[in-house]
């Protein structure tokens, strides 16, 4: 009730007017109204006055005990209620103005929004009122998600049309000082440096000087703001036409359209808007606009009015001559601003902030309760884990790392020296068939439409191998439709399904680029022949189980862009769900460094974009393993100089099962990584190398080993043996950071310097990973939970 208690009726007041009533009536929301100490008398009013619905939030109560969801339209939540992990934040954000151009304001109002920017973290859904708004969010906040943002395009009021009532207009103009008659220019908005008046002025007498016969008048309205000094400059400079200059002050509600629908035309020659509310109600009543065309205000107007540069004096001038002077012109104007204000709806706005709210609960309350707080908080400036260097490209560790952060090229191979395949990929646009004979073949390609990207708007390809799968393949397909970044393609992969999975797919063919069916050898096989298929600059294996989150690609670009030339992977979070079909948890990206070789790399393949570089300087997938193909790629881009970027924006939605379930086999397949990777070490070794860092030790439990040693004594021994091996040390390094707990930091009951750590039991380890660590390493998840089960029997 922040805004609507104060009472000053800006955009802001007008938004929170027109959006709050709607969203309280909802039959899908149970509305509570929360005052600050203070407002009480004047909400109490506002409330009474409008009829609300919603009992009042008692501050005396904790906030979850009383609100699901906290909508902030202006200012900064409580502390209290931005730290109860159970209530959703969301925020309404209008412009970043205060802040990228902190001289059209005072330093209190600049320091508000400031505050409010800062306030947001990445667990915040944000609304913003348009596109261009969100850009700049994004620009000034990078660690935040294009996916926590709705564009929520506002309304001109419901008493915003056409007024042909005489009377009213003549009522307006007495009430105002305009004469009866005289045709009049308007421009509304508060009076300030912003708003750009000082060049209404100049363009209205640059008018009057050429048309000298003209009766025209300057209507400005509005209530006078701050920092005027060039605005009353202008008006001592009109000379013998300051007399046509009307100032007519605040305007209430009742007399806008009489005074909208009986101007000329419209001037609107803001320098900075978060959207432009003014253009819209003078569009929807029929009123010729000449506009700026800076900001958000194309988004506004459109072709429906006359855009021109902010300071294009003499522009202005001609726009408002060619109005004043011919009928048809101002008609043509009238009707197309007419037709373009019925785009915007104040209905619809709400309804599209009550889906997104809503989704958003669905998703915050099936989170598992660990995940609820906010991640940023980990990342925040004076946490030992900020490694951001510079604004633009975070630096990421095994720290930690904010959204987009970059982290270091590990180049000690020759690219593509591991994979022992010269030339892969092939790229090509269809695949060549193996044998003589027809096949399932077709989309956008085979009638010649091939899409393609630039360094700026890269394409995103989207690569997809199945076999037997009706069930959810549509899913998955539709996902790649919905992208809200459109430069994007899919190539579906068939294994020459018999279930019906083919004719599925021909269901899509007019909309899949490139699709065929075929017999393949596998999994890792059937990837190695569609990647060559990509024309992206950006390439993801997305499963035909899985699918996608709408802005996934959007999210991609903006990590990516600068990188897409280069050999570079981007890794994303994964929302996963269990065999039940409910969210289990929220899997974000492993920092991927040479040790993880014996952590393994625990990262979602299916939330990787690779470039065309990064496909080039590893070679394919070794078709040798079933489970553990996508982990050895991963390090041997890391081994190839690849660049990993990480983000926590979740972009895909991961389904366990398969054979990504079998935990042993996975840790089976990663110790044979481990010895292809260092062939100079003996089995033993591996295996003690694998019971020190590998995730889930106690898979592997029911297999005898016959090391005698502790831990730290076998790491050292190990350490000792190839202490001519610098990759291999290096890589233990690595490893060893990520375990190093030194003696002294130790309480004195737990310190033993003498005595060296035993192995933690198996049934401990288990129990340990139920209880807190499963959430880190989710492609295990389900087997783990299987093998505590029968160890608890």
């Amino acid at each position: 009730m922040y805004v609507l208690a104060q009472g000053v009726k800006t955009g802001v007041y007008r938004v929170c007017s027109e959006l709050y009533g709607r969203l309280a009536v909802s039959s899908r929301f149970s509305p509570r109204l929360f005052v600050r100490d203070g407002d009480e008398l004047k909400a109490g009013e506002y409330i009474a006055a409008n009829g609300l619905p919603g009992k009042l939030h008692d501050s005396r109560r904790a906030p979850s005990a009383d609100a699901d969801i906290l909508l902030s339209p202006f200012g900064v939540a409580p502390r209290k209620w931005l730290d109860d992990e159970n209530v959703l934040q969301a925020h309404i954000i209008y412009d970043l103005i205060a802040i990228n151009r902190p001289d059209y304001f005072s330093l209190e109002a600049a320091t508000e929004v400031r505050n409010i920017i800062a306030s947001l973290d990445e667990r915040t859904v944000i609304f913003a009122i348009s596109e261009f708004t969100k850009k700049e969010l994004l620009a000034y906040r990078p660690d935040l998600s294009p996916g926590q943002i709705s564009v929520i395009p506002l309304a001109a009021g419901g008493w915003f049309k056409p007024c042909d009532d005489a009377q009213r207009r003549a009522a307006m103009r007495a009430k105002y000082r305009i004469p009866a008659g005289a045709p009049y220019v308007l421009s509304l908005a508060t009076l300030e440096i912003r708003k750009n008046l000082d060049q209404v002025v100049h363009a209205f007498l640059r008018h009057m000087r050429q048309s000298p016969s003209s009766d025209t008048r300057l209507v400005l309205a509005g209530m006078s703001g701050w920092k005027l000094e060039k605005f009353d400059v202008a008006l001592a400079a009109a000379g013998e036409f300051r007399d046509r200059i009307i100032l007519t002050g605040f305007v209430e509600d009742a007399d806008l359209s009489a005074l909208y629908s009986d101007a000329l035309c419209f001037v609107y020659l803001s320098r900075y808007e978060g959207f432009g509310l003014p253009p819209l109600e003078a569009m929807a009543c029929g009123t010729p606009v000449i506009c700026a065309d800076n900001s958000s205000l194309p988004e506004v107007v459109g072709d429906a009015g006359i855009m021109l540069d902010a300071d294009d004096v003499d522009g202005v001038a001609r726009a408002i001559e060619r109005i004043r002077s011919s009928t048809d012109e101002r008609e043509a104007l009238s009707r197309k601003g007419l037709q373009r204000s019925r785009l915007f709806d104040w209905d619809r706005c709400a309804a599209m902030v009550t889906d997104a709210l809503l989704e958003a609960y669905r998703r915050h309350v099936a989170r598992p309760a660990y995940l609820r707080r906010s991640q940023a908080a980990l990342l925040s400036s004076d946490s030992e884990t900020s490694v951001r260097t510079d604004r633009e490209h975070p630096r990421a560790s095994y720290l930690g790392y904010e959204n987009g952060g970059w982290g270091l090229v590990f180049n000690g191979r020759e690219p593509g020296a591991s994979c022992g395949v010269a030339a892969w990929p092939l790229w090509a646009d269809v695949l060549q068939a193996r044998a003589a004979g027809t096949r399932p073949e077709g989309g956008l390609r085979t009638r010649g439409i091939m899409k393609s990207g630039t360094v700026d708007e890269p394409l995103v390809s989207y690569v997809t191998v199945v076999y037997n799968n009706t069930a959810t393949l549509a899913r998955t397909i539709e996902s790649v439709q919905k992208q809200t970044y459109k430069n994007v393609e899919h190539i579906v992969l068939d294994g020459a399904s018999t279930d019906g999975t083919v004719d599925l797919i021909l269901q899509y063919a007019d909309r899949l680029d490139y699709f065929v069916s075929e017999s393949d050898r596998g999994l890792y096989d059937a990837i190695n022949k569609a990647v060559p298929l990509a024309r992206g600059q950006l390439i993801c294996i997305l499963n035909s189980d899985d699918w996608l989150e709408p802005h996934a690609a959007e999210i991609a670009v903006r990590r990516m862009r600068p990188l897409v030339q280069q050999p570079a992977l981007l890794a994303t979070g994964a929302t996963v769900y269990g065999i039940d079909g409910q969210i289990a948890l929220e899997w974000h990206p492993a920092f991927v460094h040479p040790g993880s070789y014996f952590t393994c790399a625990n990262d979602c393949h299916n939330g990787v974009y690779a470039t065309r570089a990064a496909y080039e300087y590893s070679g394919p997938y070794d078709t040798s393993y079933k489970i553990a193909a996508d982990f050895k790629w991963l390090m041997t881009c890391l081994d190839a100089g690849a660049r990993f970027v990480y983000t926590r924006e979740v972009t895909v939605n991961y389904s366990m099962g398969g054979t990504s379930g079998d935990a042993r086999g996975h840790s089976l397949e990663c110790l044979r990584v481990v010895s292809e990777r260092f062939p100079f070490l003996s089995q033993a070794e591996v295996r003690g190398l694998y019971d020190c860092y590998f995730a889930l030790t106690h898979q592997l439990s029911d297999e005898r080993t016959d090391r005698v040693d502790t831990l730290t004594l076998f790491l050292r021994r190990v350490f000792a043996a190839h202490v001519d091996k610098p990759e291999f040390l290096a890589a233990l390094g690595w490893a060893a950071m990520t375990k190093l707990e030194h003696p002294l930091d130790l309480p004195p009951s737990q310190a033993a310097p003498h005595a060296a750590p035993a192995i933690p039991s198996v049934r401990r380890s288990a129990k340990d990973l139920v209880k807190g660590l499963l959430h880190r390493y989710p492609l295990l998840y389900a087997a783990a939970i299987r093998g505590y089960s029968r160890m608890r029997r």
